[in-house]
């Protein structure tokens, strides 16, 4: 699991997503024109949280052939990965490490549709035969 310093924001998991969204290396230009319709943030501002992903061992990068001035980010770690290690440092965070306390905090303040209490079911389902 990631220390909690080494968690990406929620201004870096934009930049995340819309790795995990294209599917393929982009460049910060690239992301900057992906966001701009869906976030405030400038292109300098992208090339900052950028490096600060890359400093958090969240991207990589490889140099362009025909350019060495413009860079190709990846992200190393899976949306579904990424995911889980930032759920379980809330967790530990905010409820001791206890996840039916979490569970049950989210349970008892939403509401759940039939399909998501049947999903709900399953993961019990799994969860007593481990």
């Amino acid at each position: 699991m990631l220390k909690e310093e080494m968690m990406p924001s929620e201004s870096e998991w934009l930049i995340l997503e819309t790795l995990w969204n294209d599917e393929q290396d982009l460049t910060s230009a690239e992301i900057a024109e992906k966001l701009q319709d869906s976030s405030k943030m400038t292109r300098r501002m992208v090339g900052v949280l950028i490096n600060r992903l890359c400093k958090k061992g969240l991207l990589s990068y490889t140099v362009d052939p025909q350019d060495s001035r413009v860079y190709h980010y990846r992200a190393l770690k899976s949306r579904e990965q990424l995911r889980r290690e930032k759920s379980k440092a809330f967790v530990q965070s905010y409820f001791g490490g206890n996840m039916s306390s979490a569970a049950f905090a989210f349970l008892e303040e939403g509401t759940l549709t039939q399909e998501q209490i049947r999903e709900l079911e399953t993961i019990i389902t799994k969860a007593k035969k481990k």
